[in-house]
This record gives structure tokens, C-alpha cells and sequence, in this order.
């Protein structure tokens, strides 16, 4: 006779939600590992309690909708859902203010983890990851919103439409361990070290190459943008490391399915995304919208094309 696998108790459930929930941080980073994400809540929370909290509670919305709305049981629970759930609850609390900005923190979460599981079906039929596109557009059309209506209150400190920011000063010292940690941090939009730090060692604890490779990722990137000239104010604020931390992990290490795997393409492919970086603000600059996390996307996606006619590199 067949056993029947008993249903699932209410602290099975209540686990298995803290638990994808908190893998949803550790998504960002491109880790599967409920102990990492915990620790970048942490960083997070030092930085700000109440940032923290809408944090986790993004990553909860993220995953409850995923699985109300029938997502892949394997994906709910890897935190594949939430990630960008967590960035786009984050962003409107950091880019908003008034008191609207909670429900729309909410709102955002929840349509991230929608975008997730649509563009996740389409996007397999022809093997590109969907990363943090949600993230991306929906910060990107909230800001437009924030810009064009009287009911919502953009935080005036992040403002980048402004004439007077298209050229910043150059003159400063650089700080290469700030910039470095911090640009780590700036993954979760976050300039904080203790952020960076936690983030840091989230990605040692999911193995020693995810940790390496950032540190990697992020010096590299640092001396690029170093060399070409970059304003001294985004160099120490981490904000062209950022996106080659993420790059150089998905290009060395997670969609890189060679036996021996090697930092080489990934840093190629890492410092690539400083003069995207450079770019993407210029053009973006005018709208007042931030280059978030889409140099990462650019340079994934590319490299993933060209390992498709050069699968060696």
C-alpha cells in the first residue's frame, strides 16, 4: 500500500517562507543560501532598522505572491521570486518620501515577483536569465511617475536630474577600501559599510569563490574607473563596483559551466560594466533615473551570447 506523505503543519509552512524569503537576499547576490541572505538582512538592518524591515517584508510579499499565483514550487523556495522583490521594495523607500511610499514599497514587491514568474517563462524559451530586469523597470517607471505627479515625493537626495549633478567635480581623495566595500553594498542600492561588509561575508559563507571572485570584481572595477577619470564622490560611494561584483559572479561562476572554472572572463566581462556604468548615467541622467543594476544585465546577457558560438572563453 502507497504512504501518503503527511500535509505540511503550519510551522513546516512558516519555516519554509522565512526561510525562501530570506534566500531571496541571498538571490541578489546570486546565491541559494538562507544563512547568507540572513546576513545581509542584518547588514541591511544596522544600516537602517526600518529599511530592513521593509526589506524582509518586500522578500515575504515577493514570495506569497509567488506561490498564490502558482510559481514553480523549486523556485518559490529557492528565492527566485523575491530578489527582486527586495531591491524594488528597498528602492521606493530609499528614492521616495512621505508616508505613501510604505504601500507603494508593497505594491512594488509585489509586482516584481509578478514580472519574475512571467518573464521566467518566456525568457527560458531561449536560455537568457531574467536577473533584475523587474527591479530595473519598475524603479525606473516608478521615478518616472514620482517626476510627472503631485501625490508622490521624491527624496531630494537622490535626485539626478539636476543640472548642477551632469558634472561632478572630479577633485577629492580616493579611498580604495571604502569604495570597495561600499560598492558591494550599493548592490542592495545601500551606501553603508557595514552593508558591504555583511554582503561580503554572506558570499564567503556560500564558498570561499563567490567571496574571492567579489573582491575581485569590485577592485578591478574600482581601478577602471580610477583610470578613466570618474568623479571622485561615485568612486568612493562604490557606485561603478557594484554591477561588476554581480557580473563577475554570474560570468565566472554561475553561468559558467565549464569543469574548471576561472575569474578571467569574469573580469573582462567586470570591468566592461564601468564604461556602461559611464554611459548609462549620461544617457539617463536627463530623466533623472539611476543606472541601477543594468550594466549587470548588459554585460550578462552579452557574454552569455557570445559563449554560445565560443563556449571556451
Amino acid at each position: 500500500m502507497q504512504q501518503i506523505d503527511p500535509a505540511p503543519n503550519l510551522f513546516d509552512k512558516f519555516f519554509t517562507l522565512i526561510t525562501a524569503s530570506l534566500k531571496g537576499f541571498s538571490q541578489v547576490i546570486l546565491v541559494e543560501n538562507a544563512v547568507s541572505g540572513f546576513l545581509i538582512l542584518i547588514g541591511i538592518t544596522l544600516h537602517s532598522p526600518i529599511l530592513g524591515l521593509m526589506a524582509f517584508l518586500s522578500a515575504l510579499v515577493g514570495t506569497i505572491t509567488a506561490k498564490y499565483c502558482g510559481g514553480d514550487r523549486f523556485m518559490i523556495r529557492a528565492g527566485i521570486y523575491s530578489f527582486n522583490s527586495v531591491l524594488s521594495g528597498i528602492s521606493a523607500i530609499l528614492f521616495l518620501t512621505g508616508d505613501k511610499r510604505w504601500f507603494l514599497a508593497i505594491l512594488a514587491a509585489l509586482f516584481a515577483s509578478l514580472s519574475m514568474a512571467l518573464l521566467t517563462k518566456w525568457f527560458a524559451k531561449w536560455g537568457i536569465p531574467v536577473l533584475t530586469i523587474p527591479f530595473v523597470f519598475i524603479t525606473w517607471i516608478g521615478l518616472l511617475v514620482a517626476y510627472r505627479t503631485d501625490k508622490l515625493y521624491m527624496d531630494p537626495y537622490f535626485v539626478t536630474s539636476s543640472p548642477a549633478q551632469w558634472n561632478l567635480p572630479v577633485e577629492g581623495t580616493p579611498t580604495l577600501l571604502v569604495g570597495l566595500i561600499k560598492g558591494i553594498g550599493e548592490v542592495f542600492v545601500i551606501d553603508s559599510l557595514w552593508t558591504g561588509s555583511f554582503i561580503l561575508v554572506g558570499l564567503f559563507l556560500a564558498g570561499w569563490r563567490f567571496g574571492v571572485y567579489a573582491i575581485i570584481g569590485t577592485f578591478v572595477s574600482w581601478l577602471a574607473a580610477y583610470f578613466i577619470g570618474v568623479d571622485v564622490q561615485s568612486l568612493n560611494l562604490g557606485l561603478y563596483n557594484y554591477n561588476a561584483v554581480l557580473t563577475i559572479i554570474a560570468i565566472s561562476l554561475v553561468f559558467d559551466n565549464k569543469a574548471e572554472k576561472t575569474p578571467l572572463t569574469g573580469i573582462i566581462a567586470a570591468t566592461l560594466t564601468v564604461p556602461i556604468t559611464a554611459g548609462l548615467e549620461l544617457l539617463l541622467n536627463p530623466l533623472g533615473l539611476p543606472a541601477l543594476t543594468f550594466p549587470f544585465i548588459l554585460c550578462t546577457w552579452l557574454f552569455i551570447a557570445v559563449r554560445k558560438f565560443f563556449p571556451k572563453i
